[in-house]
């Protein structure tokens, strides 16, 4: 049926029937696409949550009072591949050591973010 439309010069969709086969055939693939966008944002989120964890486990390494000298530099070393988190980092940590004023920070950085927040 299609060679005898395109042999006689009709478009390719002249009949009802062939524009429900193609709708057939791409509505299926209209919801692959949708279903691979949407698996795709959500690994997405889940890769940024988890290198948020680690994130988080190398602060609270580096946090540690206790903790090793050669677990702290590397942590402090690992850091450098989270560029995303240099701000904190930079508010955290001040000329290469933990900040004193811990209570003030917090408030400015709580202060801060509640700013962010409602503009």
């Amino acid at each position: 049926m299609l060679s005898v439309a395109m042999a006689n010069g009709d478009g390719m969709l002249s009949s009802y029937q062939d524009m429900v086969a193609w709708g057939l055939l791409v509505l299926p693939l209209i919801v692959l696409a949708w279903a691979a966008v949407w698996f795709v944002l959500i690994q997405a989120e889940r890769n940024r949550h988890e290198r948020y964890k680690r994130f988080y486990a190398i602060m609270e390494q580096l946090a540690k009072s206790d903790g090793p000298t050669a677990d702290k530099m590397a942590a402090a070393y690992e850091l450098r591949n989270y560029r995303e988190y240099k701000d904190v980092i930079a508010r955290v940590f001040i000329d290469g050591k933990v900040r004193g004023d811990t209570a003030d920070a917090l408030s400015k950085q709580l202060r801060e973010t509640v700013d962010h927040i409602r503009h």
